[in-house]
């Protein structure tokens, strides 16, 4: 395997005669498709720059999630909208639209109709119920965006006489895949870039496990860049010696282990630790320790939020992370509940959190066709 520190060239010596030995710009037998001014009048550097660009135009940073809960699930992406760093206030703003007045019902209907500022209200508020559950955590803006949509026109009907023109809106490709499988000469020049360009935010550590199993390692060797959006497992922080919590600290090291493997050129790690509810325990000291085998990459952060450790209710030091290679802040929940108060509210919805939450909560604008 060749050295890590020859991967990149300086892009001013980088030209069809001369790419990087084993990497995706290297000659290959491909078709060279002289006809194509692209390729025949751009010298590689510059269509190198244009893949860049268009890496940056479809967000730089990109979300990576798991397309169902099944253990089979295809990974499926998204550009990421939000700071990552702002303040979570997704309690307050439940909080909030639980203290409004609640809308009266139809007087005139009895069968217990709701009026549209009813509805509207009811809407509001399991929204941001499932907000405050999402594995997503301060990421739902980017959970809730819609789908791009392009139009497509379609015929519908048995026969060719009878077919009728129509036009339905689908799901616009994402760049990536537009420019991986515009041509093999065009997805060999520009995979490299796109795995060293990209910030990966993974939703989960099913999401990391999968990406490491299904990504080949010559891609992998390329990442600079993963941040990590963990709602904190329940077997995190439950007695150590139940069997589910050692299963579940047995896979967290193991997925650990394959990352520091398999992705050597890191030069962020970002993690943001969130409980599935505020004020759950922080998880135990044993669970960072595999977060030591990453202590070479240069810019190396923890966040730790809403988390409640009856043992320090303060923002100070802990004593377990001080020879921790990475810098961490804390985040603490507010001090009182401010949910407590509405509970007898929010158990009269007709919508209570799933048992599983869903993996993306998109919000479809109307659209007619495929996917």
């Amino acid at each position: 395997m060749p050295d890590i520190e020859e991967y990149h060239k300086p892009a001013s010596r980088l030209t069809d005669d001369d790419a990087e030995p084993g990497s995706s710009s290297e000659a290959m037998p491909t078709n060279p498709q002289p006809q194509s001014g692209f390729f025949s009048a751009l010298p590689l550097e510059i269509r190198q720059n244009i893949y860049r660009h268009l890496w940056v135009a479809a967000g730089s940073t990109q979300h990576v999630y798991k397309a169902s809960p099944s253990p089979l699930a295809p990974l499926s992406h998204c550009a990421c909208i939000s700071d990552p760093d702002a303040e979570d206030v997704r309690e307050i703003k439940l909080t909030n639209v639980l203290e409004a007045p609640p809308a009266e019902q139809a007087p005139e209907c009895r069968d217990g109709a709701f009026t549209a500022e009813a509805m509207a209200q009811r809407d509001e508020i399991n929204d941001w119920r499932l907000r405050n559950a999402s594995l997503w955590c301060n990421h739902w803006a980017c959970e809730e965006e819609p789908p791009v949509l392009r139009p497509v026109d379609d015929s519908i009907g048995d026969s060719d006489g009878d077919k009728k023109k129509r036009r339905t809106m689908v799901k616009e490709f994402s760049p990536f895949l537009a420019i991986l499988l515009a041509c093999k000469r065009m997805h060999q020049e520009a995979v490299d870039s796109m795995y060293d360009d990209t910030a990966f935010s993974f939703i989960g550590i099913d999401a990391v496990s999968r990406f490491l199993e299904t990504t080949n390692a010559e891609s992998l060797i390329r990442i600079n860049t993963l941040h990590l959006i963990w709602a904190a497992s329940i077997e995190s922080y439950m007695d150590p010696e139940d069997e589910e919590a050692i299963t579940a600290k047995m896979q967290w090291f193991d997925l650990w282990s394959k990352a520091a493997d398999k992705l050597p050129r890191l030069k962020e790690l970002r993690i943001w630790m969130y409980p599935q509810y505020a004020r759950y325990p922080m998880p135990h000291e044993e669970w960072f320790k595999p977060l030591h085998l990453f202590r070479n990459v240069p810019t190396y952060e923890i966040s730790l939020r809403w988390f409640q450790d009856p043992a320090t209710p303060d923002t100070g030091p802990l004593d377990f992370l001080e020879e921790a290679p990475f810098k961490y802040e804390r985040t603490p929940p507010l001090g009182e509940n401010p949910l407590h108060f509405h509970w007898r509210r929010m158990m009269g919805l007709f919508l209570d959190e799933p048992r599983s939450m869903p993996t993306r909560r998109q919000k479809k604008k109307r659209y007619l066709g495929r996917s």
